[in-house]
């Protein structure tokens, strides 16, 4: 890493391609910050406490809403993970290569085998680390929906993405991280050359321009998938209509509009994959995060997909089908999420007595359903299924009451973003790095390719933020 001499605010600062002179704002009165973090969600937070305790002294975080934790706050929380001394208690023998020969075949030739190394091996290292700041999780693994072998762990408590937010925030106040909410970092501050990074322009909610300096800063601010118009304008398959996953109601807060890759490019930094948007059916009608335990089935009540397929295949075959919806089935025996009740009460999900009301819900003949859930739970007590290969049948479907949910796709994660190195440098389109930025989470792109394993994108958040925050901290101007 090239390293310069701090220059005065002033004229040696540019605002994007444009140079200008300002007065630099003192948040807590701090004129100078060592590392200033774009984004509260898991990956910024991580970055946060990382930077912390790796020497950083002053550390702030600016998140444009008024609450904290981005899409991190709203998720499951399946966090994929190699850990041996975890998974050697239920016989499972899955190795950091097995981790990503899996993520590369889901991946394709766009993911980066070196990347995915790097998140597979930290990957136990992320949970022991979440674990010390008061994460206690389920011991058992799990598939979780998008994985085909590569297991997942969960925590013990329901709202299991918002778990993780609330100790890493914990964490982060304990050591001293500063928070500013409903500010909007608007551009970043460069040397005139635009050759280096030292700080960001932030915009108050009373419409202020202030000018922070820092030594280094983190992109942490998510995708895009809240931002409808460039989902369409990169991805072919996304409609009008289409929710984020994050806020599928469309009355909500959903802070990922793309504002990492709107505020990188005018410093010709690269962005890889934006075309790989993930569309999954997590509306509201699904009730599992792992597979082995429902079935898909289309408007005449038949399978048409290996539902524990990754979330690119789903989609493929999703997208053949009449109205691009699909019923999720499971029964009174499966482990459903904690939201269920509330799903039932809006009319996400619906409960039938027997198979006959099934078909009157979904619009089909009474045959087609029984002939499914006959066939299917066949196939788990051979343990084999010959219609679709799927990999893990837990469990019959033959215990009443039924639940029943419709689903459509949705837009879920962006595999797309800023190109980076292993050291979280965001690379330009030359393919050196630009001092003093960094980037991690759903903010980055190239790392998985154009679709992603099963619970990979939170330990993205957290392997990568660490590392984010690690080298924020102990970059150097001089």
């Amino acid at each position: 890493m090239r390293r310069r001499n701090l220059l005065s605010l002033g004229a040696s600062l540019a605002l994007g391609a444009v140079t200008t002179s300002a007065a630099a704002a003192s948040p807590f009165g701090i004129r100078l910050w060592d590392v200033v973090i774009v984004g509260s969600g898991l990956a910024g937070l991580s970055a946060a406490v990382s930077a912390r305790e790796n020497g950083a002294e002053n550390v702030l975080v600016i998140e444009k809403l008024p609450i904290l934790g981005g899409h991190s706050r709203v998720a499951s929380g399946s966090f994929c993970a190699v850990s041996e001394k975890r998974l050697k208690l239920y016989g499972i023998k899955t190795t950091v290569e097995d981790a990503v020969k899996e993520s590369l075949v889901i991946g394709g030739p766009e993911a980066n085998a070196k990347l995915l190394k790097i998140l597979m091996k930290e990957s136990e290292s992320a949970m022991d680390w979440l674990e010390s700041m008061g994460v206690r999780w389920n011991p058992e693994p799990y598939l979780p929906v998008g994985s085909l072998s590569v297991c997942s762990f969960i925590s013990h408590s329901g709202a299991n993405g918002l778990n993780y937010i609330t100790h890493l925030n914990q964490r982060a106040r304990e050591l001293g991280v500063r928070f500013i909410f409903s500010h909007r970092v608007n551009d970043l501050l460069t040397y005139a050359d635009r050759s280096a990074v030292e700080g960001v322009v932030m915009r108050t909610p009373e419409g202020n321009v202030e000018y922070i300096r820092s030594k280094a800063v983190i992109l942490a601010c998510g995708g895009f998938t809240g931002n409808i118009s460039m989902c369409r304008a990169v991805n072919r398959n996304i409609s009008p209509a289409m929710r984020s996953t994050a806020n599928p109601t469309g009355r909500g807060l959903d802070g990922a509009t793309g504002d990492a890759i709107s505020l990188a490019k005018p410093l010709n930094a690269m962005v890889k994959d934006l075309e790989h948007i993930q569309l999954i059916c997590y509306l509201g009608g699904r009730m599992l995060n792992y597979s082995g335990a429902d079935i898909y089935v289309n408007q005449e009540g038949r399978r048409f997909v290996n539902e524990a397929n990754a979330h690119a295949v789903i989609q493929k075959e999703l997208l053949k089908q009449s109205n691009g919806t699909l019923w999720a089935i499971t029964d009174a025996k499966s482990k459903k999420s904690l939201t269920v009740e509330t799903k039932l009460e809006d009319g996400s999900v619906y409960k039938c007595a027997d198979t006959a009301e099934i078909a009157k819900l979904i619009g089909c003949p009474a045959e087609n359903i029984e002939e499914t859930l006959n066939r299917y739970n066949e196939f788990v007590r051979c343990q084999k299924d010959e219609d679709f290969a799927k990999p893990i049948l837990l469990q019959t479907i033959d215990k009443p009451p039924y639940y029943i949910g419709r689903e459509k796709l949705g837009i879920h994660y962006c595999c797309g973003g800023l190109a980076f190195n292993e050291y979280a440098e965001v690379l330009r389109n030359d393919g050196t790095s630009i001092a003093g930025l960094y980037a991690a989470g759903e903010a980055t792109g190239g790392l998985h390719g154009k679709d992603r394993i099963g619970g990979g994108a939170l330990t993205e958040c957290v392997v990568f933020g660490r590392i984010a925050g690690k080298e924020a901290a102990n970059f150097k101007i001089g």
